[in-house]
């Protein structure tokens, strides 16, 4: 039996010590899992004549041969591994590179790219637009799809397992039931529908939200025992034509899980570059409540966040946001001199119209030979200090005088 060894009392533990206890504290199946993933890099290395160590590699080359293995990589079968698997293989081998190669930083590659969100217009452009047309079985269902995501506000996630009875149709609208959320402990039935969210009621003659959801619950099988909202929509004409849209059986997952997608592609929306996903329906709804102004504990209430951290890392100010905010700094200030085409009024002009000043920076190169002559030095001298290169130049075309080139660099 082997005799402990290790001394009593107060001590300075060694470094094999310290790596024998770091080592333990790592779960075997992720012990397992590092050692797969790099046997297969590894046979893909000598696959594609890689026949020299990863971690041999400066970092740039490590960065792009990981790059590679990403993308080329299959499986056994010859077959591409889901994002999944390739999301464990990235962590797996940079847990291999961080203890062959100390100070090693994977610096972006497999960093997550945050969900993007929809504008007011692009809204209000794709509830206007064929695609959600109400009067059909599939364009009805993404128009309720769409309502949920924007006044629901769920999590990508959740819209899968979506119950029918999560809508309870009352005398002042709908209420969505939300269920379980992710941090939620559960309760003892782990099942809980404590967020109730009341859609608001619609305008008069107006059919909105209220009415669509209304008629997609009514159009569901009056025997069906499905219990899930969304419905895959019946494949016989009669059917469609007796009223009878939808079948006793779930869409399919996978038409789920893109659907927020897929309604954007259909409405032409531009997505290129954007990250667009169920969970943009979240986001985009958190940003109109933020844009509105509604108070956070109202907001927090409607999209079930516990935090106030967690609620505003969804909205983050984009630029439109960030220019009101700072116009507010510029329009406190008092004394700013006059523009000199405005000293007989009393209104000062707070800001300069981008396509002002766009306009005078698409002047052709052409011009740019010519030179100034000596009234339009003067007309430049009697500027005020003050004046920006757009007044100047607006002063010197008032006198008739040749366009001015700007470097802007």
């Amino acid at each position: 039996m082997a005799q402990d060894i290790s001394p009593k009392g107060n001590h300075l533990p060694s470094l094999e010590q310290l790596s024998a206890l770091a080592k333990g504290r790592v779960p075997q199946n992720t012990v397992m899992n590092t050692e797969k993933w790099v046997k297969i890099m590894n046979k893909w290395r000598a696959d594609v004549n890689y026949n020299y160590p990863l971690e041999s590699q400066d970092k740039d080359t490590i960065e792009l041969q990981v790059t590679q293995f990403l993308y080329g990589v299959t499986s056994k079968n010859g077959e591409y591994y889901s994002r999944t698997s390739l999301k464990n293989a990235l962590s797996a081998i940079s847990r291999y590179l961080q203890d062959v190669k100390p100070g090693y930083e994977k610096k972006g590659i497999g960093e997550t790219k945050s969900t993007d969100g929809l504008s007011t217009d692009e809204i209000r452009h794709i509830i206007q637009h064929e695609t959600l047309n109400p009067n059909v079985p599939f364009g009805l269902l993404k128009r309720v799809f769409f309502w949920i995501c924007k006044l629901g506000a769920p999590r990508g996630g959740e819209h899968v397992n979506l119950l029918a009875s999560q809508l309870a149709d009352t005398p002042d609208g709908i209420i969505f039931k939300k269920g379980q959320q992710k941090n939620d402990q559960g309760g003892v039935d782990g099942n809980q529908f404590d967020l109730n969210i009341p859609f608001p009621p619609d305008p008069p003659g107006i059919a909105g939200p209220n009415h669509d959801i209304k008629k997609f619950l009514s159009l569901r099988p009056q025997k069906g025992k499905c219990p899930y909202l969304y419905l895959s929509v019946s494949q016989s004409a009669n059917a469609i034509a007796q009223g009878k849209w939808y079948r006793d059986k779930q869409i399919a997952d996978r038409t789920i899980c893109s659907m927020f997608k897929t309604i954007c592609v259909e409405c032409n929306i531009d997505i290129k570059g954007r990250n667009i996903c169920n969970h943009s329906g979240r986001k985009t709804s958190i940003f109109e409540l933020f844009d509105l102004g509604i108070p956070e504990n109202t907001g927090m209430a409607i999209t079930g966040h516990h935090s106030v951290g967690g609620y505003h890392a969804y909205a983050k100010p984009n630029n439109s946001h960030k220019r009101e905010a700072l116009s507010g700094i510029v329009n406190r200030l008092d004394g700013l001199p006059l523009l000199p085409s405005l000293n007989t009024t009393s209104k000062r002009k707070n800001s300069i119209n981008e396509s002002d000043f766009s306009q005078s920076t698409s002047i052709s190169e052409s011009d740019s030979d010519f030179d100034v002559d000596e009234s339009q030095e003067d007309s430049i001298s009697n500027v005020s200090s003050f004046c920006t290169a757009k007044e100047i130049m607006e002063k010197v075309q008032s006198n008739n005088s040749l366009p001015i080139i700007y470097n802007l660099t």
